[in-house]
């Protein structure tokens, strides 16, 4: 039976947003008096693990610091009040071949769906950038509230496809980081990985399909996208 959904996961897929999170992080750590400045490669590190709030339970735990989950929860809050203002006002551009995919899905009927393990407030930011990126081309937009189990763990795309009435070999699942790309596999999803710039160099064994980017620098879909597209 021919695939008919398309399942966008981390906000990475969409634009590359990791240093506007990273610079987020630090600033908002800083202003809550702790001396965490991520650098690059650390934060490629904590990449590793998908949803911001478990990344500062996790480096909380690592550095023995003891942080009441109401004050990692105002942290993590600041760091998205912040990157969503970031985002708002650099509006950066979708990743290569974001726009052809939605749009060849559309004009297929496919049905979209938005499967992320952040927070709505980012959502809304990503999907206020307009242009060729609509909140209405999408039928179902899960984040970190609507499951009790982030990724890796495969909930979100199991919701996702419950919600929508699909089942896992009538979608393809798109992602920038391995631990997001195990949770669309663990679902039963075909899986394709983007590398977001800090992603890079982790293991995408799992992934069906991993491509630097969706389309090349003339906006052509790479033909082995188009290919599971087609089949």
């Amino acid at each position: 039976m021919p695939r008919s959904v398309l399942l966008m996961g981390s906000i990475g897929t969409i634009v590359e947003s990791s240093d506007i999170q990273r610079r987020a992080y630090n600033e908002a750590l800083r202003e809550a008096g702790l001396d965490w400045q991520w650098g690059p490669a650390v934060y490629r590190e904590l990449l590793t693990q998908s949803g911001g709030l478990d990344r500062l339970s996790m480096l909380a735990r690592a550095t023995g610091q003891d942080l009441a989950p109401e004050t990692l929860v105002r942290i993590h809050a600041r760091k998205t009040e912040l990157a969503c203002a970031e985002i708002a006002a650099r509006q950066p551009a979708l990743r290569p071949g974001v726009a052809q995919a939605l749009a060849l899905t559309a004009e297929r009927g496919w049905r979209c769906g938005f499967v992320t393990s952040t927070e709505r407030a980012n959502i809304d930011a990503i999907l206020a950038l307009g242009g060729a990126l609509t909140a209405d081309r999408f039928d179902v937009v899960i984040g970190r509230r609507d499951v009790a189990q982030g990724k890796p763990h495969p909930q979100a795309f199991l919701t996702a496809l419950e919600r929508l009435g699909a089942q896992p070999g009538d979608a393809i699942a798109i992602e920038d980081t391995a631990s997001s790309v195990m949770a669309a596999v663990r679902a039963g999803i075909t899986t394709v990985a983007v590398p977001g710039a800090f992603a890079r160099g982790q293991d995408f064994w799992q992934a069906d399909l991993v491509l630097d980017e969706l389309a090349d620098a003339d906006g052509r879909l790479d033909p082995r996208l188009l290919a599971l597209i087609e089949a």
